[in-house]
């Protein structure tokens, strides 16, 4: 007579049970009605903890939380500390030298220093104001861009003279016009000048750029002051200070910077980045603004190897650009992988009796109409940091692990029984069961 045997699966997953190294399931096989029963709420119970705490290391993962970890700042032998400074003439000033030099009659000339500070500070402009700058600037036959550069004096007479650290260099290697956002203005970078300090003022723990601007002389009576800007790389862009740079003073400017850089070039603290070097969000959002009002910026900055197919924009459609809402567009602006944001404290001081000083800072400046401007940037005070995922999948394997072992006693030899079960001994149950089927069958018929 052929011996009867449970189902296939059934008979595999009761001897499985008896000898599995999970936690509690040998008794599911006990003889006691009980005993399986509430071995069954234990297991049960176990594999709902398990689930909910792998449910919660999961969601961490996923939203890749961050150490901050210091490192120390950048070597005082490291020059890229100085920021990018910018030197622009006020509004008023940029409004004068437009009704000086530009055909302009007295009724729309008399409204220019409003409407270029509207649109130059990239406040709300109305329709009436941008038609009166577009039609000064079609009378003229010049582009804003073009009247800017037009008006502009040379930055040879504002900026006369430039000292990094204790060395005298020539302005005119350190400042060049330049288009911004905010117009025309005088920027340097003194990162582009090769040229290396003293050693004692390498060692030393800050940086300083001493300028001497000339912000008003006799022919160019309207330049009446300056305003500055500063700006590291990876830097959102920033107002240019309230206050403009009055004439017969000395400013102290002093500058520290936060600088945080994302390890992974694929993520950030609460999203993805973008870690290129030349990417910027900000030149994002303008893209985002221009492909959706259908024309560029009349103050972009064309960066390199950029294509422009868009033409500029007129004065009347310059609104679309500053009320745009980026939940009008798909275009999807990530940040970037590195983070700069700087703080600047500046104090001023009347300047007196300058032509009884023996600094060449103060040379071929006139006490009166003449600004000192000392940039100082506090290496010590600044602070580099990078931030490191806590969470890799290497550590999430891990924590996986420990929650299965903590609650069901899984860990990798017991990994290998239930693989084993389920495509080994399975397998070989069922057809071992469908066999004796098949020879009862027979013994039945005959």
């Amino acid at each position: 007579m052929t011996e009867l045997r449970p189902p296939g699966c059934c008979y595999a997953a009761r001897e499985f049970s008896k000898t599995t190294t999970l936690h509690g399931f040998k008794y599911l096989s006990s003889k006691s009605y009980c005993d399986r029963w509430g071995w069954l709420v234990c297991c049960c119970a176990s594999a709902c903890c398990a689930g909910v705490l792998c449910a919660v290391l999961w969601a961490r993962f996923l939203q890749v939380p961050a150490l901050l970890t210091l490192r120390e700042t950048k070597s005082p032998m490291d020059y890229m500390t100085m920021p990018l400074v910018g030197i622009c003439p006020p509004t008023e000033t940029v409004a004068q030298l437009f009704r000086q030099q530009m055909v302009i009659n007295e009724t729309d000339g008399s409204r220019l220093p409003e409407i270029l500070d509207h649109v130059l500070r990239r406040k709300y402009t109305t329709m009436d104001q941008l038609s009166t700058l577009e039609e000064v600037l079609r009378k003229n036959n010049v582009s804003l861009a073009g009247a800017l550069e037009r008006v502009m004096p040379p930055c040879n007479k504002i900026v006369r003279n430039c000292r990094w650290q204790s060395v005298t260099i020539p302005c005119e290697s350190l400042f060049e016009q330049q288009l911004t956002q905010w117009g025309v203005c005088c920027l340097s970078n003194i990162s582009a000048v090769n040229l290396k300090p003293p050693l004692y003022t390498r060692l030393a723990f800050s940086r300083t750029l001493s300028i001497g601007l000339q912000c008003s002389q006799p022919d160019m009576p309207v330049l009446t002051g300056c305003e500055l800007f500063t700006k590291y790389e990876g830097e959102g862009w920033v107002d240019l200070l309230s206050t403009a740079l009055t004439p017969g003073h000395n400013y102290v400017a002093q500058l520290s910077f936060t600088s945080v850089v994302d390890s992974d070039p694929d993520k950030l603290v609460d999203e993805t980045c973008i870690a290129s070097e030349t990417y910027s969000r900000t030149v994002c959002l303008l893209r985002c603004r221009e492909n959706f009002c259908g024309c560029l910026d009349p103050l972009r900055i064309k960066h390199e190897n950029e294509k422009l197919n868009l033409p500029v924009c007129s004065m009347t459609k310059l609104n679309c650009l500053r009320s745009f809402n980026n939940s009008k567009s798909t275009c999807r602006c990530l940040p970037s992988c590195k983070k700069v944001i700087s703080t600047m404290s500046l104090e001023s001081s009347k300047m007196i009796s300058t032509s009884k000083t023996y600094d060449n800072l103060y040379l071929r400046l006139d006490e009166s109409s003449s600004t000192i401007l000392n940039i100082i940037v506090r290496i010590k005070g600044s602070k580099i940091f990078v931030v490191n995922p806590t969470e890799t999948w290497i550590t999430l394997l891990s924590s996986l692990g420990g929650v299965f072992n903590m609650f069901l006693g899984v860990g990798l030899f017991s990994a290998l029984e239930v693989l084993f079960l389920i495509f080994v001994r399975c397998p070989i149950a069922i057809r071992k069961s469908s066999e004796v089927t098949l020879h009862r069958d027979r013994d039945a018929v005959s």
